[in-house]
């Protein structure tokens, strides 16, 4: 392989500078996973930085998976993404400003994007692992359990995430789960107002339902509905 292209850069926000090269290179694939990348003391050359730089670098894209260290053998591409990949994502969902609709906005347009994905791909057995999650649930509201909100609360995060596992997109799954430790607060306020329990399932059941007729056109308002109480509780 002929050896890779780096620009020199200048002194302002040194590390952060190395941090978007490298991660450029991947991006082009001019680096795979597995593949050892260049030592500190090269890259510092190339660069045109000091190796302290560099090294930061390294250590913030260890940090968040993109990078892993073999001691005694050199820094190489993840093989495989780390969980903490995706934690500034957390990280930013929790502390940047934000308002009810911003959020609103994104879950309806993320939601209907799992619903899209999977439409096409879910296959009879998973559609009826839905309905029997469903099944159980609605059984479990109408005989035994009326005002456990953290049981429906549960109910309700497994549903969706069964629902984005169907999506048979590592990319879509990742990010799905990322946002669903975000969320088991405020689905929780959805479950706990008046009727929000039953509404729930009828929510689900309504996706289902157009999972099953493969009924793309209602997908949006399904959503929007579901999420509405959620979204009224979001400034709470």
């Amino acid at each position: 392989m002929a050896p890779l292209q780096f620009d020199k850069i200048d002194t302002q926000s040194v590390v952060g500078n190395v941090v978007n090269q490298i991660s450029s290179l991947i991006i082009k694939k001019e680096y795979t996973a597995g593949d050892k990348i260049p030592t500190e003391t090269e890259l510092a050359e190339k660069l045109g930085v000091g190796r302290n730089s560099i090294r930061e670098a390294i250590k913030i894209l260890s940090a968040v998976g993109v990078l892993e260290i073999h001691r005694g053998k050199g820094t190489f591409i993840a093989s495989k993404v780390s969980p903490s990949f995706f934690d500034p994502m957390i990280f930013s969902l929790i502390i940047e400003p934000k308002s009810a609709s911003d959020i609103y906005e994104f879950r309806v347009m993320f939601e209907s994007m799992i619903i899209f994905s999977a439409i096409d791909k879910i296959t009879t057995e998973q559609l009826a692992v839905l309905k029997s999650l469903l099944q159980n649930t609605r059984f479990m509201w109408e005989t035994h359990k009326k005002d456990d909100v953290e049981y429906y609360t549960q109910q309700d995060l497994l549903f969706h995430q069964t629902l984005l596992e169907m999506t048979a997109n590592p990319l879509i799954q990742r990010m799905g789960m990322t946002i669903m430790q975000f969320i088991p607060e405020y689905v929780g306020k959805s479950i706990s107002q008046k009727n929000g329990i039953e509404r729930s399932i009828k929510n689900h059941e309504r996706i289902v339902n157009a999972l099953e007729k493969k009924d793309k056109d209602s997908i949006i308002n399904i959503i929007e509905d579901t999420l509405s109480e959620w979204k009224d509780n979001w400034s709470e």
